[in-house]
């Protein structure tokens, strides 16, 4: 009966950002707890191969966030052909020079353009609240949902300046910060006016999404940054995203029904001390 809390079986469930560092670990979640699946991406190629066994139990739809129009059709051809979404995971996010993750400094507090701002907004705000009100009303109109919203330890904490001493490494923008603490605010926001609707957050910290020569998204790690972040952590390692599949499933299930409102961090204790 208690493992039974954390099926997702006769659920459907729509994955925003579905190909991305959490994205794909999210979908093998949801999907192997029963969870019909709609995955929302930009491209075909942004999305890995998911094993047959699930050919059946998802469907992709392709569109760019950044023109609402589209997404606004595009979500209603979701409600329409599925007739019933029951989890809404509001992942994406745009990480790239729009938003201010260059390789150089011209995206630092200092710099940062309007451009970056705004794309920051769009992507990290608008996205999100665009999905909650289509899926969100959609779930209100039916009684049942629940509403993940992805933030970050940048939600509740600023980078710490002292990581970066000495390396020709930017901080993370100052659009991230504002933009993450922003859908946190809505987190609580949307879980008051969307009763009984359940919405949450989960907020990771120190996920690095590196390839051998730690570079990623616009960025490069040179010196000791990696070992200086990694000691600041209590548990004294980086996280992975198989570390947030835990906190998805038990947000979307029925295991976490008496919960709303609520921020999940998930850093390693880095925002502990």
């Amino acid at each position: 009966m208690i493992s039974g809390l954390f099926s997702l079986e006769g659920k459907t469930a729509v994955l925003t950002g579905a190909g991305g560092f959490f994205g794909t670990y999210f979908t093998r979640a949801l999907l192997e707890f029963g969870a019909r699946v709609v995955l929302i991406e930009l491209a075909p190629e942004k999305l890995r191969f998911f094993s047959e066994e699930y050919k059946n139990r998802y469907m992709s739809y392709f569109v760019d966030l950044y023109d609402y129009r589209a997404a606004a059709e595009c979500y209603g051809n979701i409600l329409e052909s599925e007739k019933r979404i029951d989890i809404l995971v509001n992942n994406a996010f745009d990480f790239s020079s729009c938003t201010g993750f260059c390789p150089d400094d011209s995206g630092t507090l200092r710099k940062a353009s309007y451009d970056q701002l705004r794309c920051a907004f769009d992507s990290g705000i608008y996205w999100a609240v665009q999905a909650t009100q289509i899926f969100g009303g959609h779930m209100q109109d039916t009684g049942n949902g629940s509403i993940i919203n992805i933030c970050s330890m940048y939600s509740v904490v600023a980078p710490d300046p002292e990581l970066y001493a000495g390396t020709q490494h930017s901080p993370n923008p100052p659009g991230y910060s504002i933009v993450k603490a922003g859908l946190l605010a809505f987190t609580r926001y949307s879980a008051g006016f969307l009763a009984p609707i359940r919405v949450n957050a989960i907020s990771p910290g120190a996920f690095p999404n590196l390839d051998e020569k730690h570079e990623k998204a616009g960025k490069s790690y040179e010196g000791d940054f990696m070992e200086r972040l990694r000691a600041r952590t209590l548990l004294k390692r980086f996280g992975h995203p198989r570390d947030l599949m835990g906190a998805l499933i038990f947000l979307t299930s029925d295991a976490s029904s008496y919960i709303t409102g609520q921020n999940i961090i998930i850093d390693g204790g880095l925002t502990v001390i």
